[in-house]
């Protein structure tokens, strides 16, 4: 009998739970309907980061890539890598505690408009909170019913609230309390909530309101008037008739007691030719650009296209993202939607084509080996062939959308583990077709059982299919070992996978790309951080001297800075830069023990020719896209295809939208995004493109632009704005130039129009 331990206890903040033999932490605490906080689940965020604050744990992953060195020091553990050694307990931040629930009754319903009421409601007991947040209500007419509303009255000592309520289609709350006279009857607030509310400073306000979307706007003034502010406003009030304007005296009595200047600019959009409405008309955002005083802060609350539309013209004009606060008003239809358009459709179960499919990966490795050792022209037959096979293959196969749900993922996994002994035939066949003599006997077994004589076709390869070999050579191992080692080196939870990935990076003298990929690209993908991402303007030659470069140059500080974290010395073996450096040495000393100087030279170009192809592949997957670094990554951040050809061979590489917004995710559960921006073509057919330049800008250009115009949210517009500007492409810097001249005629306009 052994003494492996079947079960431990692990307690939680104080909460004991089971934790089964090989179980994870934060496995165990879900598993016991515990609220952990996590995120991908395979040690790729640190949202389940944890203290242990007694016993032991077996960490799967290293943590010193994402905890701080003071973290570390205190003793935290990622809960999704982390099994117990014996009985544990850990310590861990659940977030905000529930906001408290308080009762009251509703004491008036006046109406404002056709469709905004007037609730007025007073507490069992007072509650602070601060201008500008919101608060769930919910009545006892409806049971499992609560929406959100703002608070349109600062925080009163009595208890006393005040909130807008639209009333909207097919709402039951916001019926009920427009509708039905309810006063008396009881209601709960639970609340505060929000981060929306006048931050402290003395730069002039901008305040812009839609609808209902007043009630916190004003909230907020009234709370700083009562304080003394002496912050210039601007209130922009956003309505579509005259009809659907209220509070303006109240707005009106409070300008006047403002300390400083005071303007408020009612706009309604739908007012026409009405002669009988003076005042602005238009959409509110349309004011922005006119009345926005330099250096303002802005305030805004409404709809969501309003909120979206002001940001956008905030961030062009030159407001800071930090000096822009907004709470956008959304209805349960909205969330609703939002819920039914992000939720996964049943899956169709995986059949035999399914898994197959994706053996072709390996078909095209082996003939290449067939190519390189049948020798003379059928070498550069060869690299032909299989360069015609993906470009033709995806241009007539067309897209594959599907996504079954595989029940064996093993048999995946096992076709990705093939890649490391398949890599390493093509390239001993490779180095063995110029080494002098017939290392392992390789030649002339091959001889025997095929019966061709490849020794005299290796004898009779002129330089021309040599240079050929070398091509197809560093394509293969662009593809058979980087591709393969790409999907491996995510599983940083499985050391074998992650073992076997640095083996196939080590081909191509890239064992840093292990490092730098997961911990610096996908963090820092699409800003100027990221050494993968082209910026506009750069040619594909360029970037991968400046790519492998930086790419090394940022491996080499994440390893430096968890090395020192963990308090062990960079030079040393538990540098895993330095180690994966010593991996391609070894490969490299093999083949000069095949070859000699001769084969040490041809392998060094095969590998750099691969290191090469890694680098044409991250240039035309993230090439002039922008992101602002604070925010998180999406699927518009990277160039897709879903060509049939690249999808099938390639491990579903082409499906880089949705493994950048995931990362976590393996390849066979990968969604297609046929929404997301789409790349000009399949892989081969890319890569080709890249290495014109002209021809590559040329159709990239008008790419770029729709991006900008279909997917990139309003700040990305600015930073894509100046990345044309400073492109040198002519016709990204003309849509930059033309977009600068709109902005200062839309200035001029609301200039003369004052």
């Amino acid at each position: 009998m052994g003494s492996r331990i079947e079960s431990t206890k692990a307690t939680v903040n104080g909460q004991c739970i089971d934790v089964a033999a090989g179980e994870t932490l934060l496995l165990a605490a879900l598993r016991q309907g515990i609220a952990f906080p996590n995120s991908c689940r395979v040690g790729g965020c640190g949202t389940c980061k944890c203290r242990v604050a007694e016993g032991q744990v077996r960490e799967l992953t290293e943590t010193g890539y994402l905890l701080s060195g003071d973290e570390i020091d205190r003793g935290f553990v990622l809960a999704c890598q982390s099994v117990p050694r014996g009985d544990v307990s850990i310590e861990v931040a659940m977030g905000e505690p529930p906001a408290p629930r308080t009762p009251g009754r509703i004491v008036a319903q006046h109406r404002l408009t056709h469709d905004i009421l007037q609730l007025q409601v007073q507490l069992d007991a007072p509650l602070a909170y601060r201008a500008g947040q919101h608060a769930r209500l919910s009545v006892d007419d409806l049971p499992g019913v609560a929406r959100n509303y703002s608070f349109a009255t600062p925080s009163e000592p009595e208890g006393r609230l005040e909130f807008l309520v639209r009333k909207v289609p097919g709402g039951s709350l916001s019926s009920l309390l427009n509708d039905v006279d309810l006063r008396g009857q009881p209601i709960t607030v639970e609340g505060p909530l929000g981060e929306f509310w006048l931050r402290p400073g003395d730069a002039p306000l901008l305040m812009v309101a839609g609808g209902s979307g007043l009630a916190p706007i004003l909230a907020m003034l009234r709370e700083a008037a009562a304080a003394g502010c002496t912050r210039p406003v601007t209130l922009l009030f956003g309505a579509r008739k005259p009809h659907d304007l209220y509070a303006q005296d109240e707005i009106d009595a409070l300008a006047k007691a403002w300390r400083a200047p005071f303007h408020f600019l009612p706009v309604l959009s739908e007012a026409g030719d009405d002669a009988g409405w003076p005042g602005a008309k238009g959409w509110v955002t349309d004011q922005i650009d006119g009345l926005l005083a330099p250096g303002a802060h802005a305030y805004l609350c409404g709809p969501p296209p309003m909120i979206d539309a002001a940001q956008a013209r905030l961030q062009r004009l030159g407001v800071q993202a930090t000096d822009i606060h907004c709470d956008p008003f959304t209805t349960a239809a909205d969330v609703a939607a939002a819920r039914e358009s992000a939720a996964e459709p049943e899956r169709e179960p995986a059949r035999f084509w399914d898994y197959a499919k994706y053996f072709g990966f390996h078909a095209v490795g082996l003939s290449s080996i067939v190519a390189l050792m049948a020798g003379g022209g059928w070498i550069t037959a060869g690299l032909l062939a299989i360069v015609s096979f993906y470009i033709l293959g995806d241009a007539v196969s067309g897209n594959d959308l599907r996504t079954p749900r595989f029940r064996r993922p093993g048999v995946l996994t096992a076709q990705l583990w093939l890649a490391l002994p398949l890599v390493a035939l093509i390239v001993f066949s490779a180095v063995w077709g110029v080494s002098a003599g017939d290392p392992l006997g390789y030649g002339a077994w091959l001889t025997h059982w095929t019966g061709h004589d490849v020794i005299a076709a290796r004898a009779a390869t002129t330089f021309g299919h040599h240079v050929s070999a070398v091509i197809l050579t560093g394509l293969m191992i662009g593809m058979i070992a980087t591709i393969t080692a790409h999907e491996l080196m995510h599983r940083t939870w499985d050391k074998v996978s992650l073992g076997l990935g640095r083996w196939l990076m080590a081909f191509s003298f890239d064992t840093a790309f292990t490092i730098e990929h997961v911990y610096g690209h996908h963090r820092y993908v699409a800003t100027p951080q990221d050494p993968a991402t082209a910026p506009r303007g750069r040619n594909v030659y360029a970037h991968i001297v400046l790519s492998t470069v930086a790419g090394n140059a940022s491996a080499w500080r994440i390893e430096r800075d968890r090395l020192h974290k963990k308090h062990l010395p960079v030079w040393s073996a538990h540098n895993a830069v330095l180690r994966g450096y010593l991996m391609s040495l070894l490969l490299l000393a093999l083949a000069w023990a095949m070859g000699g100087m001769v084969g040490a030279l041809f392998f060094a170009a095969c590998g750099l020719a691969g290191k090469a192809l890694l680098e044409v592949v991250n240039y035309m997957e993230h090439y002039g896209i922008q992101r602002d670094p604070a925010s998180p990554v999406q699927p518009r951040h990277s160039w897709n295809t879903n060509r049939r050809i690249s999808s099938w061979t390639l491990f579903n590489l082409t499906r880089h939208s949705h493994h950048h917004a995931q990362g976590e995710v393996p390849f066979q559960d990968l969604k297609p995004m046929p929404d997301a921006p789409l790349m000009i073509g399949g892989y081969l057919t890319v890569m080709v493109v890249t290495l014109v330049p002209p021809l590559w800008h040329a159709l990239m250009t008008p790419k770029l632009l729709a991006w900008d115009r279909d997917h990139a949210d309003a700040g990305e517009r600015g930073l894509a704005r100046a990345a044309n500007a400073a492109s040198g492409i002519a016709g990204l810097q003309r849509a930059a130039l033309a977009a600068d001249q709109s902005s200062r005629g839309q200035l001029e306009a609301s200039s003369v129009s004052r």
